[in-house]
């Protein structure tokens, strides 16, 4: 039988810079943004989730994987449709130029393409 995770469990490892970024699917991202933005407001929810990603990325030795951009876009479409976003969501509205800027790792960057 497959285990499901405990969220409890989950969130705090993720919040404690312990999640293995190597088995850190899309999937379990929402389900800690899900549960980041049950608990607390949205600035915050953001705060945490961006601390935890810049622990988990640089213990990894990828600290250059953590986009604030991303992670604010993501975690504002959790939070407005409560589902899971597919991955290339963002595609919508960022270009890959934009999306791999090295500004975008550190401050949230205004999307480059709009749907009018």
């Amino acid at each position: 039988m497959t285990r499901l995770p405990d969220p409890d469990r989950e969130l705090d490892a993720f919040l404690a810079g312990q999640t293995d970024p190597s088995t850190f699917s899309h999937a379990a991202h929402v389900r800690i943004a899900q549960g980041l933005l049950a608990r607390t407001g949205f600035l915050d929810a953001a705060c945490l989730y961006d601390q935890a990603l810049a622990r988990i990325t640089a213990r990894a030795g990828v600290p250059q994987k953590r986009s604030v951009t991303k992670t604010l876009a993501f975690l504002s479409l959790i939070r407005e449709g409560g589902g899971i976003p597919h991955p290339q969501t963002l595609d919508t509205w960022y270009s890959p130029a934009r999306l791999a800027d090295p500004a975008s790792r550190d401050a949230f960057l205004m999307p480059d393409r709009f749907i009018g």
